[in-house]
């Protein structure tokens, strides 16, 4: 079974650290997924080394690291300095590149209409990631007959603020829900009901 794949199973949240002020709490979160949204290429190894400590999946989002450029030596510094163990981005060339580093991949797609819906997906089945993150979140039990012709697994985020609301997208062919909210951060993984 996929590592990440794994890790939703134990715990469908994942922590978005948005705020690095919020690092203690995110380490001492049931979840066992980080993702690092707003940090910064001078704390980037500190943070990582915290984080390693407590056994949790780390990821680093590509496209907000201030001063990391998005391209091959990026991806290498990641995984051979950082030793992150996935890269979330939009960009689908990104998404290639760090998979032949064996590094796990998230593409981020963001939902606007049924056309963003068609592109989104043609680009995931270029790229071929191991998750999806789609937001919004909220959008997913909207778009559900898409999610099912999706391979990757399905990962929810963005206006997404309450347990029903997480219930409903879990329900709805989401696999995880992704969140910088520190009060979602320690929900036990929701069942579906």
């Amino acid at each position: 079974m996929n590592v990440l794949k794994y890790a939703l199973k134990k715990n469908s949240i994942i922590v978005s650290l948005t705020n690095t002020d919020d690092l203690d709490k995110a380490l001492k979160a049931e979840s066992n997924i980080i993702i690092l949204i707003q940090a910064d290429l001078q704390t980037l190894k500190e943070i990582t080394d915290r984080i390693t400590e407590t056994d949790k999946l780390i990821f680093v989002h590509m496209d907000l690291i201030k001063g990391l450029k998005r391209d091959i030596s990026a991806i290498r510094f990641l995984a051979d300095y950082i030793r992150v163990d996935g890269i979330v981005t939009t960009h689908a060339s990104l998404i290639k590149i760090a998979k032949r580093l064996q590094l796990l991949t998230i593409q981020r797609v963001f939902i606007l209409d049924t056309a963003s819906i068609k592109q989104g997906i043609k680009s995931i089945q270029d790229s071929q990631p191991d998750a999806v993150e789609i937001l919004p979140g909220i959008a997913v039990p909207h778009i559900k007959q898409y999610i099912r012709s999706l391979k990757p697994i399905v990962i929810a985020a963005g206006l997404i603020n309450t347990e029903e609301e997480i219930a409903d997208i879990l329900n709805n062919g989401a696999e995880g829900i992704s969140s910088s909210s520190t009060d979602l951060w320690n929900l036990s993984s929701s069942p579906k009901e």
